[in-house]
């Protein structure tokens, strides 16, 4: 017997064995809808930018279907689509921020630029109509953000600014969601790699061996060494975040204050534990007092989400679940409608932020 005769049958059953498992794998990841994690919602949206300061960016026309669908429109922003000149008679927010703006695990409607929306709406009568426009994307830090209002969201006239403030938007620019794109052009510039991502393109299984392998590199690459949340720079965060908040913050006021676009800096909490245990309550103070300093509206969202257990208002330590954002929402719209802008101040007997029911809302899950 030939040395071929002996050695292409088992290597042929192994080779077969193998391709079965991974086609039973692959089914069963989409019987069981296995959620596949941010990167495949970054490889289908986000792509890179022109502009150095943004260094990527959403792509227009794009959609990923997940958990959920996200849309991207043809300004690229998520939601529906939208003329860049402002109808007459119409307010307009602009929403800036990252992942916690975008909305990562929840339904377009479910997600903060939408239920804020819904919620003006609400209590308008017969003012005019307001339209919330998302220029949030997942792994913008502060200077991105600012460098969004400045080449992008001042084009579309905002009456207002709202910055979705997350703890880590103080990291430095190489984010996860970065390290995820240049990764990706790496592998497209030979035929290999792109066969890499055809495949992780298409297979639900690969592409959650991708994000369990790409959240440990990304992070240990491009987040971990510029977290103002992690153990080596939270002690530092109350001396050396303050500069670096005023010098945005006051970059913000000095693009908003000559056109008379008001500034609003919603900051968000983590939701990692009890809130009687919550280890951030000075980097809320902090932020806080440099936006008032600057000259910025503030909506520290921690007194609000108190009210509630912490598990029912978010989907991962990070993002907000539907309730969650809808609470943000109403605490936003209270903040506005007090000042008078863009609509009236609430009746004093009405539903406040800590009067929701998890019920109400629809359940998400995220990775």
């Amino acid at each position: 017997m030939s040395l071929r005769s002996r050695v292409l049958p088992p290597l042929a059953l192994v080779a077969g064995s193998v391709l079965v498992t991974l086609l039973v794998l692959e089914v069963g990841f989409r019987v069981a809808h296995v959620p596949v994690g941010t990167v495949q919602i970054n490889r289908a949206t986000v792509r890179r930018s022109s502009n150095p300061r943004l260094r990527f960016e959403l792509r227009p026309g794009s959609v990923a279907r997940a958990e959920v669908e996200y849309r991207v429109n043809a300004e690229g922003l998520r939601g529906p689509e939208v003329a860049r000149e402002k109808p007459e008679g119409v307010g307009r927010v602009a929403l800036l921020g990252d992942s916690i703006a975008f909305g990562y695990w929840v339904a377009e409607e479910d997600a903060l630029a939408h239920q804020l929306e819904t919620l003006l709406a609400e209590v308008q009568g017969s003012g005019p109509r307001v339209q919330v426009l998302n220029f949030g994307v997942p792994g913008y830090n502060l200077a991105q953000e600012v460098e969004t209002l400045r080449s992008r969201a001042l084009a579309y006239e905002p009456d207002v600014v709202i910055l979705a403030f997350c703890l880590n938007d103080l990291e430095g620019i190489f984010s996860y969601e970065l390290g995820l794109v240049q990764d990706r052009a790496t592998r497209r510039r030979s035929l290999l790699g792109r066969v890499h991502e055809g495949v992780l393109s298409h297979s639900r299984f690969f592409a959650w061996v991708e994000y369990r392998v790409a959240e440990l590199e990304a992070r240990r690459r491009f987040v971990g060494v510029r977290n103002p949340l992690s153990a080596q720079q939270s002690a530092q965060a109350l001396e050396k975040q303050r500069k670096a908040l005023a010098a945005r913050f006051t970059a913000v006021r000095a693009l908003l204050a000559p056109r008379g676009i008001e500034g609003v800096v919603a900051v968000f909490p983590s939701f990692t534990g009890s809130w009687d245990s919550y280890p951030h309550a000075g980097l809320h103070r902090a932020v806080a007092e440099v936006a008032e300093e600057s000259g910025l509206l503030v909506v520290d969202l921690f007194h609000c989400y108190a009210g509630y257990h912490y598990r029912k208002v978010r989907v991962d330590v990070v993002h907000p679940s539907p309730m969650g954002y809808r609470i943000a929402a109403h605490a936003i719209r209270d903040v506005l409608c007090a000042r008078g802008i863009l609509c009236a101040a609430p009746r004093g007997d009405g539903p406040t932020c800590r009067d929701y029911h998890e019920e109400d809302f629809p359940t998400v899950r995220g990775y």
